[in-house]
């Protein structure tokens, strides 16, 4: 009886290991560096802060700017606001302020810059006034106002203005009002105003 032989087994072929290339070891670590510097870069960039000026106590339209007035806040660079740098802040003392400032804001150049009336095409009026011709609210600069007859004997069209100044009160009651009105308005509001014949009605707004 004949025995049948087993084939011979294939020899185990193993896969060869390649060792990594130096060069892709070093351009790895290289590479995981300029990640780690993007990061920290980008972190402080982000973090960073300037020093700018900000509005320590209020300054009310037409006011000036004092040492006071002002402190050093850090802010995040912003590209849409261009506040003033504390170390330039000399440049802002003793200007007219030309919107009224609030504490927590922070100061830009137009804050002071702004020409304050009366501007080409307006005219600058006192109106005395009784405590009974202006409204118990407070009047406040940039206030919208119209003014109108307190005499119903000598009615005249109401004129619009915006509210400037407001005087103390005299001893006998009186207060003068400073209100911008058109060019033409001028005159005739002037006259009216010195008699005490204009009442102050306040309007919407700013």
């Amino acid at each position: 009886m004949t025995t049948l032989e087993k084939p011979p087994l294939a020899p185990e072929v193993r896969p060869l290991r390649r060792r990594p290339s130096k060069l892709l070891i070093l351009a790895g670590l290289v590479l995981a560096a300029l990640c780690a510097t993007g990061t920290v870069f980008v972190y402080r960039n982000v973090d960073a802060t300037i020093a700018v000026v900000g509005v320590a106590a209020p300054v009310r339209y037409g006011q000036t700017v004092l040492d006071q007035s002002v402190r050093e806040v850090q802010v995040r660079p912003d590209p849409t606001l261009t506040p003033v740098l504390w170390k330039d802040r000399s440049r802002l003392i003793g200007r007219k302020a030309t919107s009224n400032l609030w504490p927590g804001s922070v100061l830009t150049t137009q804050a002071v810059d702004g020409d304050l009336p009366p501007r080409p095409g307006e005219q600058l009026v006192g109106v005395a006034v009784k405590p009974a011709q202006l409204p118990a609210t407070p009047l406040e600069p940039l206030k919208p106002v119209l003014l109108v007859p307190s005499d119903a004997a000598e009615p005249w069209e109401p004129v619009r203005g915006t509210v400037v100044r407001v005087g103390e009160r005299d001893q006998t009651g009186l207060r003068v009002v400073d209100v911008v009105v058109a060019e033409h308005e001028g005159p005739k509001l002037a006259t009216k105003g010195s008699l005490g014949a204009v009442a102050i009605v306040l309007l919407p707004g700013s």
